[in-house]
């Protein structure tokens, strides 16, 4: 029998068996996923490694189809593996940096480990406004940021008189009446004046015939209208590129700023710790020194 014929067989007898499983109503090989289903040259493809493999969106003869065509890639593969290290003569290059791939996959999941259940990840104010204010000439603005509410109502503006009374008086409860105004009434609306926004991200949104960059500052009130909307602008708060960020605007950047030092400082005192125990208890040889 040629290794295509092999191949076939293989493939063959397990699609049958599923088939029959199915069929029965109970998935082959579930209940011992460590069962061998094919083997080359001592290699072993067991049932668990096909079965966490198949897509969730894979069902029915699709599902048939993916194992079978799974085997034979297996079985193939492994054909290759075995004509390349037997023909190949750099098998122990090859095996080095195998080897070192595996301590580096190693490190990484114990690392990963250590910062799981050993880092604080709280931050307290105090903390964080320290290291605002050490680091806040490493955060430069791109662009104009500011706080500000907009809405674009569509025309005809629906209600006008409560839309205005509310925008003239704004505080928590009229932007929660606005934000209900604006589901059905309003293209765009920002209603959440804590928030920072970029002037990069925002001005495609107002027609710059209306409106631009130079024309923002604190406090700023705007209505106007082109011919299918109407716009409400108040700006709250504003920030030039040349100027310190705000701390509010880049509070989540400085927390994994902080997160950062920690991890490093996390990992390189647990290394030292270990091997400062490993040389006292006298486990590293040190050798023509």
């Amino acid at each position: 029998m040629n290794q295509k014929q092999a191949i076939g067989l293989y493939s063959g007898i397990f699609l049958l068996l599923l088939l029959i499983s199915c069929k029965e109503g109970t998935p082959a090989n579930a209940s011992n996923p460590d069962e061998i289903l094919v083997q080359y040259e001592g290699r072993k493809l067991r049932f668990k490694e096909v079965a966490e493999n198949i897509p969730e969106e894979i069902q029915g003869e699709d599902s048939l189809q993916f194992i079978n065509n799974y085997i034979d890639r297996w079985l193939k593969d492994q054909i290759l593996i075995k004509d390349a290290s037997t023909e190949l003569n750099e098998l122990d290059e090859i095996n080095q940096l195998a080897e070192k791939y595996k301590d580096e996959l190693l490190l990484l999941k114990y690392e990963e480990k250590l910062i799981r259940e050993k880092l604080d990840t709280a931050i307290g104010d105090a903390e964080l406004l320290r290291y605002y204010n050490s680091n806040k000439s490493n955060y430069k603005l791109e662009s104009t940021i500011f706080r500000f509410v907009m809405i674009k109502a569509n025309k005809p503006v629906s209600d006008s008189r409560k839309l205005d009374q509310l925008w003239e008086n704004l505080n928590q409860n009229s932007l929660q009446a606005l934000n209900m105004y604006c589901q059905n009434n309003a293209d765009i609306c920002f209603l959440n004046p804590a928030k920072w926004y970029q002037w990069a991200d925002i001005k495609s949104l107002i027609p710059a015939k209306f409106f631009q960059e130079k024309n923002i500052n604190p406090g700023l009130r705007r209505d106007f209208a082109d011919f299918s909307h109407s716009y409400k602008i108040h700006f709250y708060e504003v920030v030039r590129p040349h100027e310190d960020p705000p701390l509010s605007f880049v509070k989540d950047q400085a927390k994994k700023a902080i997160l950062h030092q920690r991890k490093i400082k996390l990992l390189e005192n647990h290394k030292i710790e270990r091997y400062e125990k490993e040389l006292k208890e006298k486990r590293i040889q040190i050798l023509n020194k």
